[in-house]
């Protein structure tokens, strides 16, 4: 397997066995900024339902006494395994629309530059 890259242009050229592969650099770094982006917002989704989970937990039948380790150890992770489930739905829903997004603005420059 022959691999070989070069930028020239604003262009990334990637050859992979004599076949070119070429990526605009502003497509690559706007992709970036969005997966950045997006795993910002999953770590607050993360946290608030961590924060929200955790509260209605505690005040609402607050930290029982005299249990056992493994119950203890239950009682914490329940809510960040929640908050992970919550995270995880909003990851894939950021993810879906975001190519929602991107099918239609391919649709738009495909009938406007014709």
């Amino acid at each position: 397997m022959d691999l070989n890259w070069y930028y020239t242009e604003g262009q990334l050229t990637l050859k992979v066995d004599r076949e070119e592969h070429k990526f605009s650099l502003e497509d690559l770094i706007a992709s970036s900024t969005v997966y950045k982006e997006r795993r910002k917002k999953i770590q607050k989704v993360f946290i608030i339902a961590l924060l929200i989970i955790g509260a209605f937990q505690y005040f609402g039948g607050g930290l029982p006494s005299g249990q056992d380790v493994y119950f203890y150890v239950g009682y914490i992770a329940t809510p960040v395994f929640f908050a992970g489930i919550i995270a995880s739905v909003s990851y894939f829903y950021l993810k879906h629309s975001r190519k929602e997004i991107i099918k239609l603005d391919s649709i738009l420059q495909e009938h406007l530059s014709s």
